[in-house]
């Protein structure tokens, strides 16, 4: 049985109290993330460990792993939406701006004949 440091398990019991309202922020979860890994990385190469201890601490590493990776993966996706947003928004302006240059040398041309 895996047994949480007294810091890790307090953590996680403040954590449980928390209303809904106040859900952790990805840097916070990240923050706990590395903590946790941090915790199972010295148990897994611990000299007291024993090997049982060491597959199952090593599942948590892999575990928290694999958390953080899909956190900032999100984060990633998030930054990407944001710059295609901006990207649309440029091009937009840029076309409009193209329309009115058209339509203004347009007008030019038919009052010059």
């Amino acid at each position: 049985m895996i047994v949480l440091s007294a810091k890790l398990e307090n953590q996680v019991v403040h954590s449980r109290k928390k209303k809904l309202a106040d859900a952790p922020s990805r840097d916070w979860l990240l923050q706990r993330l590395g903590e946790i890994l941090e915790i199972a990385m010295s148990k897994v190469t611990g000299p007291k460990t024993t090997p049982e201890e060491r597959i199952k601490w090593s599942r948590v590493v892999i575990s928290a792993g694999q958390a953080c990776n899909s956190v900032l993966r999100d984060v990633d996706i998030e930054a990407l939406k944001k710059q295609i947003e901006e990207l649309k928004a440029l091009t937009l302006a840029k076309l409009s701006d193209e329309q009115t240059a058209d339509q203004e040398g347009n007008t030019e041309t038919s009052t010059d004949n």
